[in-house]
């Protein structure tokens, strides 16, 4: 089963690679905005907040991975003052940010610098074993393709019921979702993973 290729995915993305022990990304889907490839939500003090990372015009269309990233606006100044009005008193918020922020400070030229650096944070500090494998597939340039080849994904994505984790806001709102995994490691830190695996051990017993 193919996931998508996407930024800051959320907590569903990763239960369903761990669930089929791979994840395999499909790589060279074409970049369209409706898609949200280039988006990702946090938990904010008043809404699920959806960031996006701007991309050039010219580049819709074209393969994901090649798209480039707009930098004429300081987005990225957005972004960390989002992070910290929605994580900042979160308990490992601190212990995490930076290692994604070095990611963004570089200004990656394209989305595949962007989401596959961002990744590697993600992988490695929720201490997945199974490291990600960018799958180009033939014909997946073609959105309804690309589209054919996520459906199971989608399919099991929308079957999927989270267990609740403590976040921020949650006397406020309760729990919410879906967000970026990284809702999930500011709150968790290093019980993160094991927050996947009571989950697995969830859908075991489930009939």
């Amino acid at each position: 089963m193919y996931l998508p290729y996407t930024l800051l995915p959320d907590v569903r993305w990763f239960v369903i690679g761990l669930q089929q022990s791979q994840f395999s990304i499909l790589q060279n889907v074409p970049f369209q905005k409706q898609n949200g490839h280039n988006r990702y939500a946090i938990g904010g003090p008043n809404n699920i907040q959806p960031l996006s990372v701007p991309v050039h015009h010219d580049d819709r269309n074209i393969p994901l991975p090649h798209v480039r990233i707009n930098y004429n606006q300081n987005w990225i100044k957005d972004h960390k003052q989002a992070w910290q009005t929605a994580y900042g008193k979160s308990p490992f918020f601190e212990y995490y940010d930076y290692r994604f922020w070095a990611v963004f400070n570089e200004k990656p030229t394209t989305m595949q610098d962007l989401i596959e650096g961002c990744n590697q944070v993600l992988f490695t500090n929720l201490k997945i074993n199974q490291q990600p494998q960018y799958s180009p597939a033939p014909g997946a340039e073609k959105s309804i393709i690309a589209q054919q080849l996520l459906t199971p994904y989608y399919q099991q994505y929308q079957a999927l019921t989270l267990p609740n984790y403590p976040q921020v806001f949650d006397t406020k709102f309760g729990f919410r979702s879906p967000l970026s995994t990284i809702d999930l490691l500011f709150n968790l830190g290093p019980l993160a993973p094991d927050y996947f695996q009571q989950f697995q051990q969830f859908q075991a017993t489930t009939p």
